[in-house]
């Protein structure tokens, strides 16, 4: 993604004035950075796993790696900061922090107050399939018989 972000925007924008490049580049990093975080907030996605959240990470370390290379990356690097905390709440090992207003103001000022509990209700600690007991594993229990 941030390869053909980096093709079109240097192919497109190589005639334009800097400040003009500096606009188009925070609104597309802007817009990119909400759908990306928009993904784990779907109603669709029930549960995160550790997999995910690390994916997301690598995800998000690309596209940061991209905005620092740009002209004025650390300006534009704002753009991504809400992400950023947002994903250092989901890999954190004390989730309790989130909800300490001073912890939370220093760690993880940037994340949105309502979305952070939505996230962690949604992480899980591993990856869980669903659950199949065996075929007549509940026979007995069905037809009275106990042991």
């Amino acid at each position: 993604m941030t390869r053909y972000l980096s093709n079109i925007m240097n192919s497109t924008l190589l005639g334009l004035p800097r400040e003009i490049k500096e606009l188009i580049y925070f609104d597309a990093l802007s817009h990119a950075a909400n759908k990306i975080l928009a993904l784990p907030l779907s109603p669709d996605v029930k549960h995160i796993n550790t997999n995910a959240v690390a994916a997301l990470a690598n995800d998000v370390q690309y596209l940061t790696e991209f905005v620092d290379s740009l002209e004025n990356g650390a300006m534009l690097r704002e753009n991504l900061d809400e992400l950023q905390q947002t994903i250092n709440l989901m890999q954190s090992d004390n989730h309790d922090e989130f909800f300490d207003i001073s912890i939370r103001n220093k760690k993880y000022g940037r994340v949105d107050a309502l979305n952070g509990p939505i996230l962690l209700e949604k992480l899980t600690s591993n990856a869980q399939g669903p659950t199949r007991s065996a075929p007549l594993a509940n026979f007995s229990s069905r037809f009275g018989m106990m042991k």
